[in-house]
């Protein structure tokens, strides 16, 4: 059995308005909306946690097709449903924020406050990391059918 470490480096590869094109790359997967939808939630989430107000759930799509956004309301506490698909990921960020301000009903100049700090959170969280690696290695197996043993390329 032989190993040998390969790097996954692919400069063709995007992800493009939700079509892949490449190989499956690492960056490519982090780029995936609903991957990226899922990071988003999580940050205004501790953001909204850490200036004390009403933390709602996230999810996707709302109940209603038609909406790019529905905010539901219960006692048992809140959700700020976001259509993902075919919109600009900015659209798709303002709207959970905005879902956030309407849940807890803030006024206008606190309002402006948050919506300052979570979409700085946000911009900050989007950037890529200097100490991530660009290029992250991996090991390709495969099992040869003709020959029955295993090797790693």
């Amino acid at each position: 059995m032989k190993f040998e470490s390969v790097e996954a480096k692919s400069p063709n590869s995007h992800f493009d308005g939700g079509r892949y094109s490449g190989d499956g790359s690492v960056s490519a997967i982090e780029s995936a909306p609903s991957v990226r939808f899922s990071i988003v939630a999580k940050v205004i989430t501790q953001v909204s946690a850490r200036c004390g107000i009403e933390v709602p759930g996230f999810k996707s799509p709302p109940r209603s097709g038609d909406l790019d956004r529905a905010v539901r309301q219960q006692s048992s506490g809140s959700v700020v449903a976001v259509r993902i698909k075919d919109r600009p990921f900015e659209a798709v960020i303002a709207d959970m924020i905005e879902g956030v301000i309407l849940c807890n009903d803030l006024p206008v100049g606190k309002a402006a406050k948050l919506r300052n700090v979570m979409w700085s959170a946000v911009m900050q969280s989007e950037r890529p990391s200097e100490s991530t690696p660009q290029h992250k290695r991996t090991a390709v197996i495969h099992q040869s059918i003709a020959a029955d043993n295993i090797e790693a390329a």
